[in-house]
């Protein structure tokens, strides 16, 4: 495995000075990193970053990731993928992006440096060995990376380790269709060149199983052709037999899986009970610390509803007009997400809209239309919400006209 690496770690660092690498420039993951970056996604960033990507995808794109999370990029390279996920997590999130080439490092703290981006955070080590405790981060993004190592089972367990129970693997590899020649299989350029060490669909499957994840998925984004010019560009010590030989062999994938939730048990583990004017603090501070507004919180607090486990780890909150409900201010501690809590809060709010006498609930939303489809809520028009319920409310104004609308009929 040395061998591999050493040899990994000089290509990375040759190619990071010359902005180009084994998916850079003419390389073959290049087109797909630039179909999938998407102009708006990079607003604020240095110009030249996605020329010093070398991936083959978009993980962040894949994740769907959300205010306050903390995310771990597996082989950050230049940071692209770090500086992306920051943004999205916002100031009440972080971003970490792990990479064992000092030259890789150097490239990407300067280019946070000229993001101006805060809350991320290039560390140096080992895929294999990540330095963060267990159950650290919500979402780990991996960039045609985890095919390089030498040793993926120890790459995805210690993946598994450092994730939040409920958190989610979000990647971007090369992946093979079927079997490699035995020559190709042994060729280190080949390994550094993202193909020797890519690992067929059904095993990756059986690493990530072994490895301690659920709800695996594996989606094909592109086939790879290196029978032209390209090709014997790309991989310059294989025959044309060989280059042949692997042509349809590999494919550019997205690979998503999760680690299982330790659901937290409701009357054990915490209670739900009605807000209370001493929790108003607490709320407000979990709803910044989740990128929510706090505006009219306390003019509704009598209507909110909050999860206790001798303090404040969740709340919701309902705002009503005649027989019409907004649903408003869902939000869980970082260290308690993904563990029932959402779900137990968004169906006690939803019951206390019935008791009062709504018909209809409504919702605006930037972050959990996913969500909350599983209760039947379908897109609305914003002039769909009854004006005496939106223009009474504060979030009117405090949320943005592209935030999604949605309603249900109680």
């Amino acid at each position: 495995m040395e061998k591999i690496r050493e040899q990994v770690r000089k290509k990375y660092a040759v190619a990071i000075t010359k902005a180009q690498g084994c998916c850079g420039g003419d390389r073959c993951c290049n087109p797909v990193t630039g179909n999938l970056y998407q102009t708006g996604e990079l607003d604020g960033l240095p110009e030249d970053l996605v020329a010093s990507s070398f991936g083959c995808g978009n993980p962040t794109a894949l994740a769907t990731l959300h205010a306050g999370e903390t995310v771990l990029d597996l082989g950050s390279g230049a940071g692209l993928d770090v500086l992306l996920s920051a943004k999205r997590v916002g100031p009440s999130g972080k971003a970490y992006g792990l990479d064992m080439t000092d030259e890789m490092l150097a490239a990407a703290r300067d280019n946070q440096s000229r993001a101006g981006i805060t809350n991320a955070e290039f560390i140096k080590g080992h895929i294999e060995a990540i330095p963060l405790p267990d159950n650290a981060v919500d979402v780990i993004v991996s960039n045609c990376v985890i095919n390089l190592s030498g040793d993926k089972d120890q790459v995805l367990s210690e993946a598994c380790r450092v994730l939040k129970p409920g958190g989610r693997l979000a990647v971007s590899d090369i992946v093979l269709v079927r079997p490699l020649p035995l020559s190709i299989q042994q060729n280190l350029a080949a390994w550094s060149g993202c193909v020797a060490g890519a690992l067929e669909a059904e095993d990756y499957r059986h690493k990530l199983t072994a490895a301690g994840f659920t709800d695996l998925e594996i989606v094909t984004t592109r086939t790879y052709d290196f029978t032209d010019e390209r090709g014997a560009q790309f991989l310059p010590d294989l025959t044309a037999a060989e280059r042949q030989a692997l042509n349809g062999a590999l494919i550019s994938a997205f690979i998503r899986a999760k680690k299982p939730a330790a659901l937290l048990t409701p009357g054990t583990d915490y209670i739900l009970r009605a807000a209370k004017p001493a929790d108003l603090s607490a709320i407000e501070n979990l709803l910044v610390a989740n990128g929510l507004p706090t505006a009219g919180v306390a003019d509704h607090l009598s209507t909110f509803v909050v999860a206790d486990a001798g303090g404040v780890i969740g709340v919701i909150g309902l705002e009503l007009a005649g027989r019409a409900a907004l649903l408003r201010s869902l939000a869980v501690a970082g260290d308690q997400r993904k563990r029932g809590l959402g779900s137990a809060l968004f169906n006690q709010a939803l019951d206390q809209a019935c008791q009062v006498g709504a018909i209809t609930a409504y919702l605006l939303t930037n972050t959990a239309e996913q969500f909350v489809a599983r209760w039947g809520f379908t897109p609305i028009s914003r002039s769909d919400i009854p004006a005496s319920l939106l223009t009474a409310s504060a979030l009117a104004t405090t949320c943005p006209a592209s935030s999604a609308c949605l309603q249900k009929v109680l």
